[in-house]
């Protein structure tokens, strides 16, 4: 061999040394491990998961395959769509339940919606809106990464009446580190996947108080979301993100392996996918859930539950203040210097280095969640090991409704005219309506359908003329249609370049009385004014797109009493 060759092969054994050695020094702890005080009853699953359908890398049966060797006994994949395709029947692949779900645009941001059947028409919109439709069809929905550092992906409406969101994103912590931090985790994701993910991840205070905050009026459900895609986008600024340039990091099974939500189910499963489908999703519904962070010891366990008087109940669950006394107790199987703390109302209220927390709450109405923490655990703010969902302490949670505005008799009132009624619509689109005398006036059956095609601003309109809209606070309508749908209702005005400020409804076969506020009418593309220059209102649209329409489909919609009020 020359001297030159020699010279070679000991640079690069001296490489290959430094780059060991660099490996070594980055390498974050090993996971510990923990005893497993887990029931039967309660099963360890990933939720918020793409496949190769949407903007994911794998299969649905490829991610099931890495899911059963991650140990997990479900998931849920959540494709991003608008609610239309007809959800997969909930199925065992690889010994693991598999249950098919979607992830929803809203303008505030994505919701993802479970339990839902196929829509009757895309469900899009505001956050409301969505929200609706999802609990009008059964389902319910958790927030998809609320606390994301992009403000396209990141939850804008806190007001909005959430079912749950996700604590924790694991796709938007790992694509929000340093190009150093992210360099490391190059270099050890092959030797400790589920630690380096781990490693990656911070407590959002943001996140948490406004899920304490939320809880104090309604139930809400806290999630781990895997966020998996197997799908490293290079140049990711959305959400789905399509473009080629990407890499298959990380893994699956390595994501399933970094933390896993764990639920407690009333019964074992079955075997019967459809049954246990059910059961799974009624317990996270119920918050019968906590997170474990296996990435940082494993498998983990929790028990938590209250008692007052002859009362019970665990997480998810209301306790009354009934009785003299109130107590609340939490078990944990940890590692050694793990702290226990009780949270109420988002502020600590007990710690303690121990597997047992035991505080007595009398008196002290509140939303109650457990955060175990492990002693030197990465994140800036640490990351918890274990999270619960909370326990509603004396808190009544009554439902309410939301109810039509009552008009005092005094009300000044404007009937709109329907003899000067228009249709506007784009190319290939169809636009007519009849007008007929009823008992309570004229009627409007309007018939529309948008072209067929890809969706590319396709829409069919109804305008009535308006005039001196100033005087009002409100337009009322009565609508039925021959299929559920959504359509807008806008104002139209002539400022420069028309402009239009608008707000959907939902119709059926039955008749619904609509009535929308003025100063709840959003902004339609660029405007003048954030609401409708009511004084230059010459246009009320009746209007179908496709935000909540497919192309090629259409509909009748029939129009009475329409009117504005004071």
């Amino acid at each position: 061999m020359t001297v030159r060759r020699r010279v070679a092969f000991r640079i690069i054994g001296l490489a290959a040394a430094a780059l060991a050695l660099a490996v070594v020094a980055a390498l974050p702890p090993a996971a510990r491990s923990t005893a497993a005080p887990d029931s039967g009853r309660t099963v360890r699953g990933a939720y918020h998961i793409h496949s190769d359908r949407s903007d994911g890398s794998g299969t649905v049966e490829a991610i099931a395959a890495a899911a059963s060797r991650a140990g997990l006994q479900f998931i849920i994949v959540t494709d991003h769509g608008d609610g239309t395709r007809q959800p997969d029947p909930p199925a065992y692949r690889h010994g693991v339940l598999v249950i098919d779900a979607v992830e929803l645009n809203t303008t505030g941001g994505h919701y993802a919606a479970l339990g839902l059947p196929a829509t009757p028409y895309p469900f899009a919109g505001t956050p409301a809106d969505v929200i609706a439709d999802v609990h009008r069809l059964g389902g319910f929905g958790i927030v998809a990464h609320p606390g994301s550092p992009r403000p396209s992906l990141s939850w804008q409406d806190w007001n909005a009446d959430v079912d749950g969101l996700e604590w924790i994103n694991a796709d938007s912590e790992w694509r929000d580190e340093p190009w150093g931090a992210l360099g490391r985790t190059l270099l050890t994701l092959a030797f400790r996947g589920p630690e380096t993910l781990a490693s990656l991840l911070d407590r959002s205070d943001s996140v948490m108080a406004h899920w304490d905050a939320a809880g104090i009026a309604r139930p809400v459900v806290g999630l781990a979301g895997a966020d998996a895609h197997a799908r490293l986008g290079l140049r990711q600024r959305t959400d789905p993100e399509m473009t080629s340039i990407h890499l298959p990091l990380p893994s699956y099974e390595v994501s399933f392996r970094a933390f896993s939500n764990h639920v407690e189910l009333e019964r074992e499963l079955s075997g019967d996918a459809i049954a246990d489908a059910s059961a799974v999703l009624d317990a996270i519904r119920a918050g019968r859930v906590f997170t474990v962070i296996e990435g940082l010891a494993s498998p983990g366990g929790l028990t938590f539950t209250g008692a007052s008087g002859a009362g019970t109940a665990t997480m998810g669950g209301r306790l009354a203040l009934d009785g003299p006394s109130a107590t609340l107790r939490a078990q944990i199987a940890a590692p050694a210097h793990t702290t226990m703390t009780l949270f109420r109302d988002g502020k600590p209220v007990h710690e303690h280095q121990t597997s047992t927390l035991e505080a007595d709450v009398s008196g002290q109405p509140g939303v109650y969640r457990v955060e175990a923490t492990i002693a030197g655990g990465p994140g800036r703010p640490p990351i918890p090991w274990i999270v619960s969902n909370p326990i509603y302490v004396g808190l009544a949670h009554v439902a309410t409704m939301p109810t039509a505005m009552s008009i005092p008799d005094d009300a000044r009132i404007a009937a709109l005219s329907l003899e000067h009624v228009e249709v506007e619509k784009g190319p290939g689109c169809v636009s007519d309506f009849t007008v007929a005398a009823g008992s309570r006036g004229a009627e409007i059956t309007w018939r529309f359908a948008l072209a067929p095609g890809v969706a590319s601003g396709q829409f069919a309109a109804l305008r009535i003329p308006v005039a001196s809209l100033q005087a009002f606070t409100r337009v009322r309508a009565h609508v039925i249609a021959d299929r559920p749908i959504r359509a807008w209702m806008q104002l139209r005005a002539p400022v420069g370049k028309v402009e239009r400020w608008g707000s959907t409804f939902y119709a059926d076969t039955e008749e619904r009385s609509i009535e929308l506020p003025f100063n709840g009418l959003a902004p339609i593309g660029p405007v003048s004014s954030a609401q409708a220059p009511l004084d230059k209102v010459d246009s009320l649209l009746f209007v179908v797109d496709t935000l909540n329409t497919l192309p090629g489909k259409g509909g009748t919609l029939r129009i009475s009493l329409v009117d504005f009020a004071r």
